[in-house]
């Protein structure tokens, strides 16, 4: 459980850090999936939506992270790995092809089965996190250990987002596959 608990931080952290450093990229992805008739002031919009769910993203990692007995934050991972399920899937189904960037510049993989089936999974490990174990193990962090995983979760978030920084400003780069 609590690996499963510390690898989906994980993947939030690095998406969160990442998606922040390349908001131009993660607001075009969010515009793919609101209706053409709404009106064309938007794209403030879809960066401010871009902010939030990187925002989301980071604050669900890191608290799951540094405080891995609070299981109401296992629930907030989990609602969060549902919509990220839900994007995959309905950009799979309707942007195939066009890129998620789910991983801001860290990735230029467009939606794809691949991309769907990687979601689930970290569905699915979400999902591990939430089950309590009977006797439930008692986790009891002194304060500088939660200091210290917040320091290495923020760290882990700025190595992303100085990464995807730095292919950003590679001429003719939009990313890389990962």
């Amino acid at each position: 459980m609590l690996a499963a608990k510390t690898a989906v931080a994980v993947v939030l952290l690095t998406a969160g850090g990442a998606k922040l450093a390349d908001l131009a990229g993660f607001a075009a992805t969010i515009r793919l999936f609101l209706p053409a008739w709404l009106p064309t002031r938007l794209p403030a919009s879809a960066r401010h939506g871009a902010i939030a769910i990187a925002a989301a993203e980071l604050l669900a990692g890191a608290m799951s992270l540094c405080w891995p007995d609070l299981a109401w934050v296992n629930l907030a991972v989990l609602a969060l790995s549902a919509g990220v399920v839900i994007a995959a899937g309905l950009g799979f189904a309707r942007h195939r092809g066009q890129p998620c960037h789910c991983f801001g510049a860290l990735t230029s993989r467009g939606f794809g089965l691949v991309g769907l089936l990687r979601a689930m999974a970290i569905a699915v490990a979400a999902a591990v996190a939430c089950v309590p174990l009977w006797p439930a193990p008692q986790l009891h962090l002194a304060p500088a250990f939660h200091v210290l995983l917040l320091a290495g979760a923020a760290l882990l978030a700025a190595a992303a987002a100085a990464a995807a920084k730095a292919l950003l400003a590679q001429p003719g780069s939009a990313g890389t596959a990962a």
